[in-house]
């Protein structure tokens, strides 16, 4: 994995170095705009894969396919996460501009002085994934952690290595294997608030952040019921007969 440049309000400033040029990408706000001359020093977050987000100030050399350079460059708009694909070819700079999602958090170690910006991006996508979803939502994580997650005010479930919590509207699963945990939440409107606050917070207890997928579960629905339904119940729905 590459390392990601990403470009935000309080980090809005990135200059590529060519040969003898320059140019010059600036967060505007709502998108991100490209210029030849440069004003004030470089200010924008790198993000090196499962070594964390550190703010930086050194100009990016692009990479070079043959006659032409290629950089891609994050940047958090409004709140938006937009990905700009930028080539350089005999002098001209072009760009294609995509929306993204839960995807850029994958592989992000939640350590360095650029994280706070990442986790401004980790709400906006969430946010985002709420705004775009109706009465149920769901997410399933991959984290490395440190410790134990506790979660007080949740009624809990034990079934081998699974654990499940239970509060009005929300419904969260874990499963822990070595240091790394299994999580998947199902939450009703009601609890939408709650399922974003335990999403974020869950975010800022890892260290690194495996897989985050928004709008699935990585448990079967069978896990939940074996809790839920003892199973001489189960085996007796199964045998009956109408």
């Amino acid at each position: 994995m590459l390392p990601k440049l990403l470009l935000t309000r309080r980090h809005p400033l990135l200059t590529l170095r060519l040969g003898n040029d320059a140019l010059c990408i600036v967060h505007r706000g709502k998108y991100l705009d490209f210029l030849t001359s440069c004003e004030g020093g470089n200010n924008y977050v790198i993000i090196l894969p499962h070594q964390g987000a550190y703010v930086s100030d050194k100009p990016i050399e692009p990479i070079t396919w043959g006659s032409t350079l290629s950089m891609d460059v994050y940047a958090l708009l409004g709140d938006e996460l937009a990905l700009y694909e930028l080539s350089i070819r005999d002098g001209r700079a072009s760009y294609i501009r995509y929306r993204v999602n839960e995807e850029f958090l994958r592989g992000i170690s939640l350590s360095g002085n650029g994280i706070s910006d990442v986790l401004s991006v980790a709400e906006s996508v969430l946010r985002n994934y709420i705004r775009s979803s109706f009465m149920i939502y769901t997410a399933y994580l991959k984290l490395v952690v440190s410790g134990n997650i506790k979660l007080p005010g949740y009624r809990e479930y034990v079934r081998g290595r699974v654990r499940v919590y239970v509060r009005d509207g929300i419904v969260i699963i874990r499963e822990t294997s070595g240091d790394e945990v299994r999580i998947s939440l199902i939450s009703t409107i009601e609890a939408v608030e709650q399922f974003v606050g335990m999403i974020m917070s869950l975010l800022r207890m890892s260290r690194i952040i495996n897989d985050v997928r928004l709008g699935r579960i990585g448990h079967s629905v069978k896990t939940i019921l074996d809790i839920f339904i003892p199973s001489n119940l189960a085996l007796g729905v199964k045998n009956s007969h109408i």
